[in-house]
């Protein structure tokens, strides 16, 4: 896919790392900058969030770069996922994207220190030998959106596929899947979110087709990648039913469902702040204008009965097309787990172990060392 980034800025302590060379290389159509680190600082205050998205910026990160996925406070359950922050900020441009509200650098920025990101992976899993850990690189920004750029996929997928209590989850909303399709497929999930291809018009700015995502999924399937997806979030229109149903109809007509390793829900849920900047941002949108609610977490949601109606329609679609499939709820209370599931996790930790558990399962091939059932805190 292509991305409207019209300039490279590098910072000058980083212009001979590997990394900055493969980018410089494959972007050579692309005007390139080499400014001081507190010029870039300087730079980034001077351009508004849309500018900020046409330009890429390549640095170094001082601070940690793998942390625990934020998630939400309790009583909203979350999975316990492991983010490695090596991008920040998206060339796409989603209506709802939280990043709007939390980012404060507007530029597109890569970290190069990519063996200061393994170091800390492989001290983690040297702690926790007994856990198997989801890893994924699509929380602040979308994981294939600059693999064209970064080739990082490959490093990735090469490095998680020597480990035995962990996987690397590449989540995203494009069909750039040129260099990963190169790559080891062990212990990689290649992961798509989704959406009506009605409300992706409206609200997922240069993201790639919706067919075209399904088509990149079955190439990865057939490559030997297992395979997610997320409808999160999920968006109320009048016609949702109808939409919904037919892109799980479309879904199921393109990959094998045995292959999935999980699908998530949830439903569209943000800061208050946020409603603002849509407004401002996006004029034309009307996701701010509907019946929302201030949940336990601050966030704005859709009322709890339309969430739940919503949802027990989606399972229900999912588990006819694929009886064995792992759902779960991103960011959902345990009320909301029992109304459309008839059970939920104890705890954070109780919903990681029966992930650990489905992916022993299903899929006896990951040959893992770990879960260590009995070690995992569910209560």
């Amino acid at each position: 896919m292509n991305f409207p980034i019209e300039k490279i800025i590098i910072d000058n302590r980083v212009v001979a790392d590997e990394l900055t060379r493969r980018i410089l290389k494959n972007s050579s159509h692309i005007p390139s900058e080499i400014v001081t680190e507190e010029i870039l600082n300087v730079k980034t205050s001077k351009f508004s969030f849309t500018e900020g998205k046409r330009i890429l910026a390549v640095t170094t990160q001082n601070g940690e770069m793998v942390k625990p996925c934020p998630g939400t406070l309790p009583p909203y359950i979350c999975c316990q996922y492991t983010v490695i922050n090596q991008i920040t900020q998206c060339p796409m441009d989603c209506t709802y994207c939280v990043l709007q509200a939390y980012l404060k650098n507007p530029f597109i920025t890569i970290y190069t220190n990519l063996t200061d990101i393994f170091q800390s992976i492989d001290k983690l899993l040297e702690t926790q030998p007994w856990r198997f850990f989801r890893f994924g690189t699509g929380e602040l920004s979308d994981s294939l959106a600059l693999d064209n750029f970064t080739g990082l996929s490959r490093d990735y997928a090469e490095f998680f596929s020597t480990k035995k209590n962990a996987l690397i989850e590449f989540k995203t909303k494009t069909d750039s899947i040129e260099l990963l399709l190169e790559s080891p497929t062990k212990n990689v999930v290649v992961s798509w979110s989704l959406n009506p291809q009605i409300i992706a018009d409206r609200e997922e700015t240069f993201s790639a087709n919706v067919r075209d995502r399904l088509k990149a999924a079955r190439k990865c399937q057939d490559k030997g990648f297992l395979i997610g997806f997320h409808f999160d979030p999920i968006l109320w229109v009048p016609e949702w039913e109808s939409l919904y149903y037919e892109l799980i109809q479309k879904l199921f007509s393109w990959v094998d469902g045995s292959g999935i390793v999980w699908i998530s829900m949830g439903s569209l849920r943000y800061p208050p702040v946020l409603k603002e900047i849509v407004q401002k941002r996006f004029p034309k949108s009307k996701i701010v204008y509907e019946e929302m609610i201030r949940g336990l977490d601050g966030k704005m949601r859709y009322p709890r009965p339309l969430r739940v109606e919503m949802y027990k329609k989606i399972y229900q679609w999912l588990k006819e097309k694929a009886p064995d499939l792992f759902i779960y709820f991103c960011m959902e209370s345990p009320v909301v787990w029992d109304q459309v599931m008839g059970t939920h996790p104890g705890s954070n930790g109780e919903l990681d172990f029966w992930f650990a558990r489905s992916l022993k399962e299903r899929f006896p091939f990951l040959d893992m060392d770990a879960p260590q059932f009995d070690k995992y805190v569910i209560g």
